[in-house]
């Protein structure tokens, strides 16, 4: 179990299909040192940490923007988000997950907060002009495993006899033509749900061009080792390029969170996962190409994310059932541990180069095999719920961090309200933050792993 002090990014993690197409900015640094005094750090230049940068540079509008400085470990954007599966959706397993933790209130709370995060993402796409592949699109939950199909069917149903607004979003299908609808073979019914497919690691970068435009600087491969508070309304960050305090800082540090703030060790705790970039040997392709993304759920608890690319090839994401022998294994091949210069299991990948041949229409010849993988580390919560708002006990350090691999449909929205707690000093409930999320000192000890 590594220690806070050992919960930094590694230096040599694997090669990512979304990091192949590498940004100017990847290893930018405003200035060979930190500056000495800024107005706000952020720590970490994922979509959390960036797009909270982003709005507080927004919505300074006219009046003097403050002083931010992003810093990264590695290069910008080359953790989780750099590594994910690219789309933006809620499961409806999790959603029944959700309703049964907190209640059918806060489950919907929970679909309109995704939802929201796809309109403003595309909006985002759309006002900034960044280049990233988006697709407003659908996203299939393929269950293969007929007990597990039934059960998701008849909770559907019940909610839908409910009355339950974000049923009429969701749609289930199965019968004779489900194969043909979703393009998938031997499943036993599947939902409909939307969704947004894009290039995550363009998106973000994007937004860090405007970013460094608009006045911001960056840090990139300069790690922060640890922080300092000097009072309450500033804080010294120990860097690898020198001492940096800030009036605020903003923790948008995820799995690596406990690191420089080691009361959220055993709280969000660092975890391994694996993907793969598939590469079709078809050339010109004639056969059935998804423009959905998917789940595919073998069981009631091993899933693997896919998400086709417009060029004809699929990000495919999971693997669990070759490392895991259920939901409540936690073995040490992937948690626990933040070292994503390692693959997770040469079965991953094998089970991988078989996904497309075995579970889609019209892939049996395609030898689609991995042409790449990698690993990533996400930051796991005992209650699946990310952690949000002021650090406990502080008044000028905020964190958005621990999306259980679930980032992109959580993040956007969440770093805007947290930029208006930066920026305005908003409360948590005046900033409009769903309530589960908010961090406590009861809910660190509660939550604890």
């Amino acid at each position: 179990m590594p220690q806070p002090s050992q919960i930094f990014p590694v230096e040599n993690p694997t090669q990512s299909h979304w990091l192949s197409q590498p940004h100017h900015l990847a290893s930018y640094r405003s200035s060979e040192t930190v500056p000495r005094e800024i107005d706000i750090a952020i720590v970490g230049t994922g979509l959390a940490g960036v797009a909270t940068a982003y709005h507080i540079l927004k919505r300074s509008g006219d009046v003097k923007a403050p002083k931010i400085a992003l810093f990264e470990a590695r290069q910008a954007c080359s953790g989780a988000t750099g590594r994910n599966g690219g789309h933006i959706k809620i499961g409806v397993p999790s959603l029944k997950r959700f309703q049964e933790q907190l209640g059918s209130d806060k489950a919907l709370e929970l679909f309109e907060w995704v939802a929201t995060q796809r309109r403003e993402v595309k909006k985002a796409v759309d006002d900034e002009g960044i280049d990233c592949d988006m697709l407003v699109t659908r996203s299939y939950d393929v269950f293969f495993e007929k007990n597990h199909a039934e059960t998701i069917k008849n909770w559907l149903f019940e909610q839908q006899k409910k009355g339950l607004e974000w049923t009429t979003e969701i749609q289930w299908l199965d019968g004779p033509n489900l194969d043909r609808i979703t393009g998938t073979k031997g499943a036993h019914g599947a939902v409909s749900v939307p969704a947004l497919s894009f290039w995550p690691y363009k998106f973000v970068m994007g937004l860090l061009d405007r970013i460094i435009h608009h006045g911001g600087s960056l840090y990139t491969e300069t790690p922060v080792h640890s922080i300092e508070n000097i009072s309450t309304s500033a804080t010294k960050l120990v860097t690898s390029r020198g001492i940096c305090t800030a009036k605020k800082v903003v923790f948008a540090t995820n799995g690596y969170s406990a690191g420089v703030l080691p009361q959220f060790h055993n709280v969000i705790v660092p975890v391994r996962g694996q993907a793969a970039h598939l590469v079709p040997n078809w050339g010109p392709h004639h056969g059935f190409h998804p423009v959905t993304t998917y789940n595919l759920f073998y069981d009631g608890t091993s899933v693997d994310y896919l998400n086709p690319r417009p060029d004809g090839t699929v990000v495919l994401g999971g693997g669990g059932r070759n490392f895991r022998k259920g939901s409540d294994d936690r073995n040490s091949s992937w948690w626990d541990t933040v070292d994503d210069s390692r693959l997770i299991s040469p079965a991953v990948r094998l089970d991988f180069d078989k996904t497309m041949e075995t579970y889609f229409r019209g892939w049996e010849k395609s030898e689609a095999r991995v042409g790449m993988t990698w690993t990533g580390i996400m930051g796991s919560t005992k209650d699946a719920l990310p952690h949000a708002g002021l650090v406990p006990g502080s008044d000028n350090q905020w964190i958005l961090a621990g999306f259980n691999g679930g980032g992109m449909a959580m993040i956007f929205t969440l770093a805007k309200a947290i930029s208006g707690m930066v920026l305005h000093e908003e409360t948590f409930e005046q900033a409009g933050i769903l309530s589960m999320f908010k961090t406590t000192s009861e809910r660190l000890e509660a939550m604890r792993f």
